[in-house]
């Protein structure tokens, strides 16, 4: 898809990530972890033996398929060969690549983009979500995460995060239109991350939320 702008930051994705966003919303793995256990919890009542973390980078998401998917069979890809490097140094038990060529009639019962699909051009997108669509079995699912742009904090930060720089973000209503043109059968979508670190102990809070549009991202799962 897009170049593969993502090399410079392999090496140091954790780093700049965390010297962007302030000291008081800081989390580091929290909100990585906050995704695959939402997506855990969705799939509760499937088996899922193959996962794909779509746009995986560097991996922060790939420990908690891990975790949260002891049995299923992990696969990361990107067009980033040294995120891949790196990604693969701390999850070697995963299967990388960054050719999507290169899959084959492999299919996925779970597909996850985090945090991705606002680095995709706008005029690949509706490709990538159809290729990922394309490379789900039968009854699999799809989860797309992304920024709210409607969230004053999360721009704020998105604004001046280094490797968002190129970036658009997309709204919940574009990544809707987006599902149905990609020819998915079934959507379900939420707000989610509401309450920073200050306010956790209110998070408890956020399944109640889920249709306000302050979330600072919000997910869309996806059925073929």
């Amino acid at each position: 898809m897009s170049k593969p702008e993502f090399d410079k930051f392999a090496d140091g994705y954790d780093r700049v990530l965390g010297e962007t966003i302030p000291d008081g919303l800081n989390e580091n793995t929290y909100f990585a972890e906050y995704k695959i256990a939402l997506m855990a919890d969705r799939l509760a009542h499937k088996k899922v033996s193959r996962i794909l973390d779509f746009g995986c980078g560097a991996g922060r998401s790939l420990p908690y398929l891990k975790q949260y998917f002891p049995n299923s069979e992990i696969w990361g890809y990107d067009v980033s060969p040294e995120s891949l490097k790196v990604a693969a140094s701390h999850s070697p038990e995963a299967h990388f690549f960054s050719d999507w060529s290169a899959l084959g009639d492999i299919r996925f019962d779970a597909i996850v983009a985090a945090n991705v699909f606002h680095h995709i051009p706008l005029e690949q997108r509706l490709q990538a979500l159809t290729l990922c669509r394309k490379s789900l079995g039968t009854g699999g699912e799809m989860f797309m995460f992304e920024h709210n742009p409607y969230n004053p904090m999360t721009r704020w930060i998105f604004e001046r995060c280094p490797f968002d720089a190129d970036a658009h973000m997309l709204n919940l209503r574009s990544a809707l239109a987006l599902t149905r043109e990609a020819g998915y059968s079934s959507e379900q979508h939420a707000y989610t991350l509401f309450f920073p670190k200050p306010l956790a102990f209110m998070r408890p809070l956020e399944p109640f939320l889920k249709r306000l549009p302050l979330g600072a991202q919000y997910y869309v799962q996806m059925a073929v």
